[in-house]
């Protein structure tokens, strides 16, 4: 086996098949979101058992000509633990909802993938979790081909001033509007990503609008656990 073999993924989701087997959900760097079969995986005594943990990188072999692939090899860093659930795990829970809804299946998005996995390096570095957050939606959504222009108003194509305010239409962009509390400064900071120097509820407003936009009026289950425990 070579090293062009190999592929280095993180694992979305995954659901039972059969008794002893996984069907997983993957997000790999050289094909994008695919589903592949993990022939007993459930066994103890399986090489993939203990092996398909969520936010930490593996590495994968598989097989295979129809869509669903069989998985073969698999190898990860078991110094990359993942904690038991709260908050930040249940933000990740929910990037890992977005990618499932939003990808396309088998569409190679590299960019896309190096992003996800810095943004898992600035979780465990304990930056502010909910900054690493928003600016994750944002390149996200930008790479998938739903980014906001963040140069412009809508109506007369001018550019957004800084002393004028501005209220925002989902995948449009924003408006002048004398009614809303959203800066022009605001908009302009986003643009930046000077995200310390924006109010976190316009740049919450934004993304979920956006993403609600995105995933056509559906709600996430993950975002409907996390209101449970809060």
């Amino acid at each position: 086996m070579t090293n062009s073999d190999w592929d280095e993924c993180f694992l979305l989701h995954h659901r039972p098949h059969g008794e002893t087997s996984l069907i997983v959900d993957l997000f790999t760097k050289k094909n994008g979101k695919m589903s592949i079969i993990a022939k007993g995986a459930k066994k103890p005594k399986s090489k993939f058992f203990g092996y398909l943990a969520p936010f930490t990188k593996l590495k994968i072999t598989y097989t295979g000509r129809s869509e669903l692939k069989i998985l073969t090899n698999i190898d990860r860093d078991f110094s990359e633990s993942t904690n038991a659930l709260s908050k930040t795990s249940y933000s990740l829970l929910y990037i890992n909802e977005l990618l499932i809804r939003l990808l396309p299946k088998d569409a190679v998005h590299e960019d896309l993938f190096l992003l996800y996995e810095n943004f898992l390096s600035a979780i465990r570095s304990e930056k502010n979790i909910e900054i690493s957050l928003r600016s994750f939606e944002l390149d996200m959504l930008e790479m998938l081909g739903y980014g906001l222009d963040f140069e412009n108003e809508i109506d007369l194509n001018q550019p957004i001033d800084i002393n004028k305010n501005y209220s925002f239409i989902p995948q449009r962009g924003f408006r002048e509007s004398n009614n809303s509390s959203f800066s022009g400064k605001d908009i302009i900071n986003i643009r930046m990503r000077n995200f310390s120097e924006v109010s976190k509820k316009h740049l919450k407003h934004i993304t979920q609008e956006s993403i609600h936009f995105c995933l056509d009026g559906r709600n996430l289950s993950s975002r409907e656990i996390f209101r449970r425990i809060k």
